[in-house]
């Protein structure tokens, strides 16, 4: 059999339909970058105008997956938001969720095809495509790009995120063993989960046998030992679909370009900081590159960047540094975590990189007064314990600690208040799974427009509140009927620590 046979075969061999597995379903996933919220403080952290502050949005998510992000930002932000996914199952989830929330989310399981030709699609003011861009066949990107291309109005942005090829270029091979794997050496009817238990020891076994592939590239038998630990619920739809483009970001901006649009922030907010985690040899190389397509795949290179999340914008509008810093100043954020539990370290554009304890105790000790209370950074600089900071370092470390998932922009009062009926329904829906086997582990907040990571021990906790049990114990009990081999005294001891801990958080956050 010749190479080109031999990949036909593998191509036709997969348990795919038009490139898309559909033998196992997604995971549960949220994204909170696609929140409105976040991809205007993106933007504004670039001195961007941000684009979806109008209200009434509206909002498109293609190829949404389980619809937990879609239904958490209907619900939460509020607007007309609109979805599709071409997995059946995936939409019904999704639409389960919608009639939970009341939210009025329409969602629809049907293919980029059958969206791109309807005759009536409106103008959105943000379009979202998560996860998928790298995933589908070149035809596919084309359909988005027309897509977004009739579909975006004026201003509006779009998200769109995609494994870049800097630092995907020494796994290619591997990932081509493996597919190649699952397509050549299954079994006749064999599961896709066992396709890739298999490939995977096949990998593996390679490793150990000395080939010099895995031995001239260490990284790659990390990457594996990583896959290994992975549930095959993401890696079949991570790794083995059909197509899998890691691509140049200077490529993606210039399909996007087709549809008008330009390039404007990264939607990892942190990475929108003055050269964070670079070295001063490498904020010094981006200093001198002018143009900005240059300067960013620069930057994929300095990082070996494995996976971008990036905004596009129809038309942005620059602020003066002046009217950015207002903005910003008037911006408000909320903890989303005790002062003891934010963490010390994150990682940014790939390195480990230290919050400095200067700004980051005093800032988020500041947040956590008056129970957790939304406060804008100019209220945060003018405590006592802010006031020598320094406005510029404030916005550092709100936009870092963005990133690291402990604070977020808070909504306007009146938007919380409209919000909180609908988030109130849906987490009740997820709470009630999660009694059942726990496939989510997000719910709404109305005061950040966006999803909170909630531990399943957690929910089955706010699930017996809900209940009306009001006793520490009494949640614990409760929970061990949903947890058998949990330990009751573990049990106890962790309900107790939610009461003191966490349970403040998620009341101020009106997710509890």
């Amino acid at each position: 059999m010749s190479s080109i046979e031999a990949n036909e075969t593998a191509r036709a061999a997969m348990d795919l339909d038009d490139g898309y597995v559909r033998e196992i379903e997604y995971t549960h996933g949220y994204c909170g970058d696609l929140a409105p919220s976040i991809i205007d403080l993106a933007c504004l952290s670039r001195g961007v105008a941000p684009p979806l502050g109008r209200r009434p949005l509206r909002y498109l998510e293609l190829a949404f997956g389980q619809g937990v992000s879609v239904n958490i930002h209907a619900a939460a932000s509020g607007g007309e938001f609109w979805g599709i996914d071409y997995n059946p199952a995936h939409a019904a989830n999704a639409r389960d969720l919608a009639n939970a929330s009341g939210s009025g989310a329409r969602l629809s399981g049907e293919s980029l095809e059958s969206f791109a030709a309807r005759a009536d699609v409106p103008q959105f003011d943000a379009i979202a495509l998560h996860g998928t861009w790298s995933w589908v066949a070149q035809r596919n990107r084309d359909l988005v790009v027309d897509i977004v291309r009739r579909s975006l109005a004026p201003g509006g942005a779009f998200f769109v995120s995609y494994n870049c090829l800097a630092g995907w270029a020494t796994q290619l091979p591997l990932r081509h063993l493996l597919v190649q794997h699952a397509a050549l050496a299954a079994t006749p009817g064999q599961r896709l989960e066992d396709k890739i238990d298999a490939a995977l020891r096949f990998a593996r076994a390679l490793a150990d046998a000395g080939a010099k592939y895995f031995d001239d590239h260490a990284e790659v038998s990390r990457w594996l030992d990583d896959m290994c630990s992975r549930s095959r619920s993401y890696l079949a739809h991570e790794y083995f679909n059909r197509d899998w483009h890691p691509m140049p970001s200077a490529d993606v901006a210039g399909a996007l370009a087709a549809a008008n649009l330009t390039f404007a922030a990264s939607a990892t907010v942190a990475e929108n900081t003055a050269g964070a985690g670079l070295s001063e040899e490498g904020r010094a190389v981006l200093a001198g590159i002018r143009h900005p397509v240059m300067r960013e795949t620069a930057g994929d290179y300095l990082v070996n960047r494995l996976f971008r999340r990036d905004i596009f914008l129809r038309g942005p509008s620059m602020l003066a540094p002046a009217a950015r810093d207002e903005r910003l100043g008037n911006l408000p954020f909320v903890l989303l975590q005790h002062p003891d539990h934010v963490p010390a370290t994150m990682t940014v554009a790939g390195t480990e990189t230290a919050l400095p304890p200067e700004v980051r105790r005093p800032f988020v000790e500041v947040l956590a007064l008056d129970g957790y209370a939304p406060k804008t950074l100019r209220q945060v600089g003018s405590h006592p314990d802010c006031r020598a900071i320094g406005f510029e370092r404030l916005v550092e470390m709100a936009l870092l600690l963005t990133s690291a998932g402990a604070a977020h922009p808070a909504q306007p009062q009146t938007q919380i208040e409209t919000a909180a009926p609908r988030c109130r329904a849906l987490n009740t829906r997820i709470l009630e799974r999660a009694c059942l086997g726990g496939n989510a582990s997000f719910l709404a907040s109305p005061v950040t427009g966006a999803g909170l990571f909630v531990a399943r021990q957690e929910m089955l906790f706010l699930r017996s509140i809900a209940l009306g049990h009001l006793v520490e114990d009494e949640w614990a009990r409760h929970a061990s009927g949903f947890m058998p081999a949990s330990d009751p005294a573990v049990l106890q001891s962790n309900a107790r620590a939610f009461a003191r801990i966490r349970l403040p958080v998620l009341k101020a956050l009106r997710v509890a």
